[in-house]
């Protein structure tokens, strides 16, 4: 190989036979189970809309109405329900 430097079937063949030698490259790539594409859902995967809809939404008046234990059980969702839309303001309105 040292001889024909400029031979690269030569540097191939010695490259294949070390590896030959040591063991390295005879195992097959594990295949993967599944691919992008196969790993999303298209059918049956669609949300069920929610029924009642207005059970969803929070409005200011509840908020107010609570006692100081019933906004501190609930403090949480009342951030989620301002985070995401789903809180009315009903009392102060259009002051905002």
């Amino acid at each position: 190989m040292y001889e024909t430097d400029n031979d690269a079937r030569s540097a191939a063949r010695a490259i294949d036979l070390y590896k030959a030698d040591k063991g390295i490259g005879n195992e097959k790539k594990s295949k993967k189970t599944k691919g992008a594409a196969e790993a999303v859902s298209t059918k049956g995967s669609r949300s069920t809309p929610q029924t009642d809809e207005a059970s969803a939404y929070l409005r200011e008046s509840q908020v107010q109405a609570m006692s100081p234990q019933e906004y501190e059980k609930h403090s949480d969702e009342i951030m989620e329900a301002i985070r995401t839309g789903k809180f009315i303001y009903d009392i102060s309105g259009s002051a905002r």
